[in-house]
């Protein structure tokens, strides 16, 4: 009875936005969707509610009341992995990929819906979800074990990098990596802004594993950012 219980306890949400009109927004969408939050414009406080209470999924703004978005992201991943959406009016390709960079799972840039955001928020809880759950999307299957790739249950021949790069985007299904994200998991620490490192590769994954190559459902490119794998 304890398992069925802890099945049914609500997804803690942790809102960190220093907007009233906004914070009263985000509230009321979420409890319309059953989920249970907490919104402060501190982030000193977001601190010390995050080492009394376990949160789920946290909403960052990035202008905070008492300092700034990014030095919170960054002092927080250096001690949590809870997933993190940046919602920012920063819009500029560089504040997100500043702030992917410093381990924010996604970015939803202000004015935003609702119903892209709760779509964001879906897709990050999923990607927690299948942390340990056998490796796949759509047709896809790999084994990590033996490093083999299937479609349909057809073996797909990869290369040691593209297996490299497509294992990692599919351990972050629905996140979006930046260039330099994947760079320094692929090729290393010292590999930084070599997009074209990564360009290639991509092309070819899409060949193999997508329908359309030229149109690709799954493996999409984050403009100026880098990429994401959808399911």
């Amino acid at each position: 009875m304890n398992n069925s219980a802890e099945k049914t306890q609500p997804v803690r949400l942790l809102v960190l936005e220093d907007d009233t009109g906004l914070q009263s927004f985000l509230q009321t969408l979420l409890d319309s969707q059953g989920y249970q939050s907490l919104i402060h414009a501190q982030g000193k406080q977001g601190f010390a509610l995050l080492k009394e209470h376990s949160f789920d999924l946290i909403l960052l703004d990035l202008g905070l009341a008492d300092m700034d978005g990014i030095q919170w992201l960054q002092q927080l991943r250096s001690w949590s992995e809870v997933p993190v959406i940046v919602i920012s009016a920063r819009g500029k390709e560089l504040d997100k990929v500043q702030a992917l960079d410093s381990g924010a799972n996604d970015y939803v840039t202000k004015p935003f819906s609702s119903a892209e955001l709760l779509a964001r928020i879906r897709a990050t809880l999923r990607q927690q979800q299948k942390t340990a759950s056998p490796l796949a999307f759509a047709n896809i299957k790999l084994d990590p074990v033996q490093r083999l790739v299937t479609k349909a249950g057809e073996p797909v021949h990869l290369t040691k990098t593209e297996y490299d790069i497509l294992l990692l985007l599919v351990r972050h299904l629905g996140s979006a990596l930046t260039h330099n994200q994947i760079l320094q998991q692929v090729w290393g620490e010292h590999y930084q802004d070599r997009p074209e490192y990564i360009r290639v590769h991509m092309a070819q994954l899409r060949q193999k594993l997508e329908d359309r190559p030229s149109a690709p459902k799954h493996l999409k490119t984050e403009a100026g950012v880098g990429y994401r794998l959808c399911e």
